[in-house]
């Protein structure tokens, strides 16, 4: 039931293809992963003979405008606590066991302000803003990373928005409900703070905050791979008798013996190691004048283990590619594309050390090229990959490796040299114990850990990235709807500050095109969140239009961020006349071998992108049930005539009905995409 998957900065990853390769990337966390259980046991946040707060709760933060706000901690127990914001002050009382909570007027947007905590100690957060806060969830394609998108960096280098605040909540995976997130903090949005953070949060909240001037606040809080599920607490997965079932077998985990083994694990790997850290990384082989001539050379991207020589090697694999720069190229600035590589990986150019990911197999490299690095002449690459168990090295698209100054780009993909390193480092920990608290192992467990410590945070609404996880078959796509629709109620019960806005993305095109009619799982799973979104408070953004065939993460985020951005601006921020919405079917009309098919949202007119005047993706089928593909063409503005040679009468009409439909070409004339429907129940 896994997908590949992106991940982000401490992100663990699914692959449908190779669970051990999932399994192996778990390993370098279990030092943190371990803490966080013991931390389950002993209760989560003890009680401070101080007043102390959750990481949620920082200077640079954005408080919900209007709503009002809860801020909440912990101190000795029966100790009084009083709270002072903008003038006024608020006051409540310790339980025993230590929590407090108070609920204080935030007022309209504005600030800065500070917030003023007391009670036998005091704290004071500075820097903050009063505005709207919106939680940035969902699996990878929302946890994708703005530095990683299509001209991410370029965003990246003009992020200086100091009315935008981001925090990130750390991937926490928790058998019962956490008091609070990892020691993040907000940050205001700045070069330094973006690159990492999700590419739609940030677009999504850049328009938002263009369009109405007001401070807002966005909440990172994603794990690629991860099934809706996971993200549901006990209270709400317990109505269905299915997934009520499947939580069930978590009372059976000993927690304690799983954080010892994994404590034990992890030192016996840390001796190890440190014992590697100690060598003199200022290799010889990262010299321009080193001579490679006797290493391999293989076409690259291509794991390791696919070339014949090395298809039972783990390790550190070095490789090293000459690169003559065309005339006219900039070399004070630039940009590298590596591709993925499998799993960790240090980049030198001419000598000089540019970048390094760590254990992050599935996330493509892009690296800035300080100035001074590039030379007019020749110029010597050299890249160091670690990995240990399954695959190692370059791998995915080949256009992604690349060296570019914004106008020239130069191919780096085909041949590489290459040789193994003569230290053998030791393989990262893997842990039987590991397999029974995984993500998606269970349902609750990044509620538990990952929405449950900021639920008294008030918000203005959720943006929702996810569901292909969901999409494995016919029987998990068909539930998604009642599954996201309690994933909702849930949460909105759990923050308690009203039916809050909540907007998904509908899962892109993706995969080869069908060149015949199929009954393909996506379209289904889009049909859920179609029927979703007729749910108080919820919409949906249409991106059948921007995904591609050979990858599951469209780079295109800006467009994916800028569409919820326009549903909430029509639906939250008064914005009336904007069109937030491709066109949508309103309704279908049958005579004989022709349909009528009606849409609503077209702005001034159904626009036809194609020169040659036909419409693709409709299917028709009669009594038989056999789809066909149709011809159509614009009728009016606001209507397309579907026609067949092959189906006498005509009883069913489906629109872009494949996971991936092939070019689209029907939007409204705001440029948006006509979403897929069905008429059939079939």
């Amino acid at each position: 039931m896994y997908i590949t998957e992106h991940a982000g900065s401490n992100a663990v990853n699914f692959n449908e293809k190779n669970m051990n390769t999932y399994t192996k990337k778990i390993s370098a966390k279990l030092h943190a992963l371990a803490l966080l259980l013991l931390l389950v046991l002993v209760g989560l946040q003890p009680a401070n003979a101080d007043v102390s707060l959750p990481y949620v709760l920082s200077s640079n933060m954005v408080v919900q405008r209007e709503k009002g706000t809860t801020i909440w901690g912990w101190a000795s127990g029966g100790e009084k606590v009083k709270v002072t914001f903008r003038g006024k002050t608020f006051s409540c009382k310790a339980s025993k066991d230590g929590h407090w909570n108070v609920k204080i007027e935030t007022g309209a947007a504005g600030g800065p302000f500070e917030l003023v905590v007391e009670g036998k100690n005091k704290i004071v957060l500075s820097n903050i803003l009063v505005g709207d806060v919106w939680v940035c969830s969902g699996q990878s394609n929302m946890e994708w990373p703005l530095k990683n998108a299509m001209n991410g960096m370029a965003e990246v280098r003009n992020a200086n928005h100091p009315n935008i605040r981001l925090f990130f909540v750390d991937k926490n995976a928790a058998l019962k409900p956490v008091e609070n997130t990892g020691k993040a903090q907000w940050e205001v949005c700045t070069p330094l703070s973006v690159p990492d953070f999700s590419a739609v949060g940030y677009f999504f909240g850049k328009k938002i905050h263009e369009e109405t001037g007001v401070p807002i606040g966005l909440i990172n809080s994603n794990w690629g791979g991860t099934i809706v599920e996971t993200w549901t607490s006990a209270e709400a997965v317990k109505q269905d008798p299915e997934t009520a079932q499947w939580l069930a077998q978590i009372e059976g985990i000993d927690v304690e013996a799983i954080a010892r083994e994994q404590e034990k694990v992890f030192n016996a790997y840390q001796v190890e190691y440190e014992k590697v850290k100690q060598k003199d990384w200022s290799h010889q082989y990262i010299l321009p004048s080193f001579d490679d001539s006797k290493w391999m050379t293989a076409n690259q991207p291509e794991l390791w283990e696919n070339i014949h020589t090395y298809e039972q090697f783990d390790g550190i694999m070095w490789y090293r590619k000459k690169v003559s720069l065309p005339s006219g190229f900039n070399l004070e600035k630039a940009s590298i594309g590596l591709a993925k590589i499998d799993d960790s990986d240090i980049l030198w150019i001419n000598g000089h050390r540019v970048g390094e990911t760590y254990n992050q197999y599935n996330e493509v490299r892009m690296y800035e090229i300080p100035s001074g690095v590039l030379t007019s002449g020749d110029n010597y690459l050299v890249v160091r990959v670690e990995d240990y168990t399954g695959g190692g090295g370059f791998w995915g698209l080949a256009s992604d490796m690349f060296l570019s100054d914004g106008s020239i780009s130069v191919d780096l993909s085909g041949n590489w040299k290459l040789i193994p390193d003569e230290l053998k480092t030791p393989a990262n920990p893997t842990s039987p114990a590991m397999t029974g608290i995984q993500p998606n192992q269970y349902p609750t467990l990044l509620f538990n850990g990952m929405i449950n410590p900021i639920a008294n945070f008030a918000i203005k609404g959720a943006i929702w990235y996810q569901g292909e996880s969901n999409a494995d078959n016919f029987n998990e796509a068909l539930k998604y709807e009642v599954q996201l629709k309690s994933m909702i109620a849930d949460w909105r019960k759990h923050w308690n500050c009203g039916d809050f806005s909540f907007y998904q993305v509908q899962l892109a095109n993706y995969m080869a095109e069908t060149e015949v009619p199929q009954n393909d799982v996506w379209p289904y799973l889009r049909e859920a969140q179609v029927n979703v979104a007729k749910m108080p408070g919820v919409g949906m953004a249409c991106i059948i239009d921007i995904g591609t065939a050979d990858d599951i993460h469209p780079r295109n985020k800006t467009d994916v961020g800028n569409r919820l951005a326009a549903i909430s601006l029509k639906n939250d921020y008064g914005k009336s006349t904007i069109i937030a919405s491709g066109p949508r079917v309103e309704k279908v009309t049958f005579d004989g071998n022709k349909a009528l098919v009606t849409f609503t949202e077209v702005a001034d007119g159904l626009v036809l992108k194609n020169k040659y005047g036909y419409i693709n993706g409709f299917a028709v089928a009669g009594s038989n049930k056999e789809f066909v593909y149709a011809k159509a063409a614009l009728a009016g503005k606001n209507t397309v005539e579907v026609t067949s040679s092959d189906v006498d009468k005509i009883e069913s009409v489906r629109f872009l009905w494949a996971n991936n439909p092939g070019e689209i070409n029907l939007f409204n004339s705001v440029g948006l995409p006509a979403e897929p429907f069905r008429t059939d129940s079939w």
